[in-house]
């Protein structure tokens, strides 16, 4: 039995619990035979209170754990004095418009956090395409319910799909987040699980959000979730991290497009006035808040119906590119996704924008690609995994507008994204 405790990432207070029981103890027992109140010993097991190596020591004789509590006990993070409630989301976007259907799938996912007695940590995926506005949707809502975690909210921009270097490192995250927490650096040795079990341990007990934004993938999502049933992660990606959903039970919420009339809402904000968003009902335009905020700033159009045709545009990339801010920027977005991709996939990108049209069928990509209808249907899925296409049915798959005018450039281009995405951007 001791060997199981010690050998599981539990914190001090759960495997006390745990012992306790085994040894057929009431903590009325336990508070008799170390000196302590119940009502301490309780906050002890609840991780509520950190014990003192006195304590400690008096538990482990008393339980005849044989030294197994005491090592336990020197490897758990240790809080600074104080109470900490960390808040650190960026700012929330203050013309915030829209988006009901994913705000309501978050609130529903909040209100099952709040039902959870024993089970797992609530955790959901907010994925979508480039520039839909993931990260603003999740920021948004987090700031509408931070009183709903009292005990802090935590925020890491994980860099998955960004051009400035590699994904984030989830040691290093976990180290942000445990000082975050007022764990003194000191207990930030080991190897990553030993970190994430000690991180878990810090949040037993607490009601912690945690957002982890712009993921590369399940792997570096994992060490960085909590197991208390009073937190919740959510996850944005521009990935469907299949991984998380089947293997880890998270929830999935995809952001969509803009409507014509969140659209219409959004140009109003902006401009100050309403502005209605004219457009023919057979147009198939959908919207990027990304590409509408950047059209009204270069002020290239008189109304919403100039915007409708520009969506439709080859040129549309040439204006989306000149912010001069990589951040918001849509072609260093999209480049961001491009460079993600293994070298079949971003080949087939290259070569698929340069067909006509916005429908690529299975079997013309495999007539294309040179490979067979399985190993084509991967690559395709490769591709709308992180919605660079959409997936309309077995056998077709659809370029959104702004892609394909950015796989349209990248056709016939085989220089490494690093050199070609610079040329890109600067010759806009």
């Amino acid at each position: 039995m001791t060997k199981r405790i010690t050998s599981v990432g539990a914190s001090f207070g759960s495997s006390l619990r745990i012992l306790r029981k085994e040894r057929g103890m009431s903590l009325g027992d336990l508070a008799r035979l170390v000196n302590y109140s119940r009502s301490h010993l309780s906050r002890v097991e609840t991780g509520k209170k950190q014990p003192a190596e006195g304590l400690v020591r008096l538990c482990d004789e008393a339980l005849g754990a044989k030294g197994s509590l005491l090592a336990l006990a020197v490897r758990s993070p240790r809080r600074r004095s104080g109470t900490v409630s960390p808040v650190q989301l960026p700012r929330s976007i203050a013309d915030f418009t829209g988006r009901e259907e994913p705000l309501g799938q978050l609130d529903a996912l909040l209100a099952e956090v709040h039902r959870q007695r024993d089970g797992q940590a609530v955790a959901t995926v907010v994925e979508g395409a480039a520039g839909v506005g993931k990260t603003a949707t999740v920021v948004h809502w987090s700031h509408r319910v931070r009183s709903h975690f009292p005990d802090g909210v935590l925020f890491a921009d994980l860099q998955g799909f960004s051009l400035a270097g590699r994904p984030a490192s989830s040691r290093q995250v976990l180290r942000n987040f445990m000082t975050a927490l007022g764990a003194a650096p000191g207990y930030f040795s080991g190897e990553l699980n030993d970190l994430a079990a000690s991180y878990r341990s810090l949040l037993t007990g607490k009601r912690v959000l945690i957002v982890l934004d712009n993921a590369a993938g399940a792997e570096q999502v994992r060490p960085l979730l909590p197991a208390s049933p009073q937190c919740m992660a959510v996850i944005t990606s521009r990935s469907r991290l299949t991984g998380l959903v089947t293997r880890d039970g998270a929830h999935r919420i995809t952001v969509p497009y803009l409507s014509g009339s969140e659209c219409s809402g959004l140009l109003s904000r902006l401009a100050g006035t309403p502005l209605p968003l004219e457009r023919d009902p057979c147009c198939e335009c959908r919207y990027l808040p990304l590409t509408v905020r950047i059209a009204v700033e270069q002020r290239e159009m008189v109304d919403g119906l100039e915007l409708c045709e520009r969506c439709g545009s080859e040129s549309l990339l040439k204006y989306l590119c000149t912010t001069h801010d990589e951040t918001s920027d849509m072609y260093t977005a999209l480049s961001g996704s491009y460079r993600s991709l293994q070298p079949e996939a971003a080949r087939a990108l290259r070569l698929l924008g340069g067909c006509p049209g916005y429908v690529v069928t299975v079997s013309e990509a495999a007539k294309m690609l040179g490979v067979d209808i399985v190993r084509t249907r991967r690559v395709l899925d490769s591709l709308a995994d992180i919605h660079l296409l959409h997936r309309s049915s077995r056998e077709e798959y659809r370029f959104e507008k702004t892609v394909k005018g950015f796989a349209r450039e990248l056709a016939g281009h085989d220089t490494p994204l690093a050199t070609y995405a610079g040329q890109g951007a600067g010759s806009c």
